[in-house]
C-alpha cells in the first residue's frame, strides 16, 4: 500500500501526504484490535521487535538516537560515522 501511494504520487508532498494517511489508517486499526483483544499486546510487541527490527525512538529504550543528512556536491567528500571514525590518506596534501 505504501509502495503504491508512494509510486501513484506526483509530488514528494503528495507521497508524505499518502504516508500519513496511511500510518493514520493503521494506527486506528491496531488500536480497535487492541482494545477489542488487549490480551494481543504482547505477541504484537514480539512481532514488532522480532520482525521489523528495533524499536522506533521514544519508545522506552535508553539507546541514543541519531539521525544525519549529507549532501555531497561536485567533487567533494562526505564521511559519515556513528561513532568513531579515523580516516587516513596518504599523498592527498
Amino acid at each position: 500500500m505504501l509502495l503504491a501511494a508512494r509510486q501513484d504520487a506526483d509530488e514528494p508532498a503528495e507521497a508524505e501526504q499518502a504516508e500519513a494517511e496511511l500510518v493514520s489508517e493503521w494506527q486506528g486499526r491496531l488500536r480497535r484490535l487492541l482494545a477489542a483483544e488487549p490480551e494481543l499486546a504482547a505477541e504484537l510487541r514480539r512481532i514488532l521487535a522480532d520482525d521489523l527490527g528495533p524499536e522506533p525512538p521514544g519508545s522506552g529504550r535508553d539507546e541514543p538516537s541519531v539521525t544525519v543528512s549529507v549532501r555531497a556536491l561536485d567533487s567533494s567528500r562526505v564521511y559519515v560515522a556513528g561513532r568513531d571514525q579515523h580516516i587516513t590518506e596518504e599523498g592527498d596534501r
